[in-house]
């Protein structure tokens, strides 16, 4: 019997990974009709940074509740963000939202440091991965650091019976040579700062880290459709098509890209993760305009 995961980019740098066992979400950000709808699916929810567009408390006040959800796990600077917040974050971060605690139970929340950093002579506290079951994680830093004590983190999360591994990135900007630790590990890396790299750096990502699959998100378009917000974050694309095959000229040897599009489910296929890409008949007319025209 063929296994089956379903993995959906909502929105910005939202990601979802839902196996039936266990359900993850990572930066849920939801608005709209999106938030109205949303239900508290997920086992566990990981927060790469505090900027409001990972860390969103009126989502996560919806995802965070309800008899599945066990833990929110975030960076430090969820807690103790950098003071005084609106000051300190301009427009990617407001006191109203942190900590965010002042929304969810102290209790429900846990921080998590980087098992793999930039600088290999720091040292935190912990815990730096957990064993969540039927999932383990390592948490490795990521990028958009306020200060060099607020660490941010990009989340490895494993799937232990299935051997099927998903690594987002947070908002990381550059690679590092912990990073090799990474190697030959990751099925799915979910990466949200293409746009701010250059090819050979975004090639050198890939040729440390070597995954599978490459979903590149944190995107928008033009389309009024688009489950991602009007504005800066994040940036517009005028041709969504192009952009991907300019993705794929600088792909490794072995790398897939995978296009997803915002709001979509995707259903995949293990082992061999492949993605069962659908067709979605419907009619736009009653009556075809040619047959009108005649």
């Amino acid at each position: 019997m063929t296994e089956k995961i379903h993995l959906k980019w909502p929105a910005c740098g939202a990601f979802e990974i839902k196996r039936g066992d266990v359900n993850v979400a990572i930066d849920p950000y939801l608005f709209g009709e999106a938030l109205e709808a949303a239900e508290p699916i997920f086992d566990y929810i990981f927060i790469s940074h505090e900027h409001f567009d990972h860390c969103h408390p009126k989502t996560l006040k919806k995802l965070c509740t309800g008899d599945r959800f066990k833990k929110l796990y975030v960076n430090i600077g969820c807690l103790t963000p950098a003071e005084p917040v609106d000051e300190k974050y301009g427009d990617a971060g407001f006191a109203r939202d942190l900590p965010i605690t002042q929304h969810i139970p102290s209790e429900m929340v846990q921080v998590i440091y980087p098992k793999y950093g930039e600088d290999d002579d720091r040292e935190w506290p912990g815990p730096c991965e957990v064993d969540l079951g039927p999932i383990s994680v390592e948490a490795v830093e990521s990028g958009e650091q306020t200060r060099p004590d607020l660490v941010t983190c990009g989340y490895l999360i494993t799937h232990k019976e299935k051997g099927v591994s998903f690594y987002h990135t947070g908002d990381l900007h550059k690679s590092f040579p912990a990073m090799e630790n990474l190697r030959g590990r990751v099925d799915f890396l979910i990466h949200m700062k293409t746009y701010d790299s250059e090819p050979a750096e975004f090639t050198r990502w890939l040729e440390v880290i070597k995954p599978r699959c490459v979903i590149p998100t944190h995107y928008r378009t033009d389309r009024e459709s688009e489950p991602v917000p009007v504005g800066h974050w994040p940036p517009n694309l005028t041709d969504v098509n192009a952009y991907l095959e300019h993705l794929r000229e600088y792909l490794p040897e072995g790398v897939r890209l995978l296009p997803f599009t915002a709001g979509v489910e995707y259903e995949v296929e293990l082992p061999g993760l492949q993605v069962k890409w659908d067709w979605e008949w419907y009619r736009s007319w009653t009556v075809p305009l040619w047959r009108e025209e005649s």
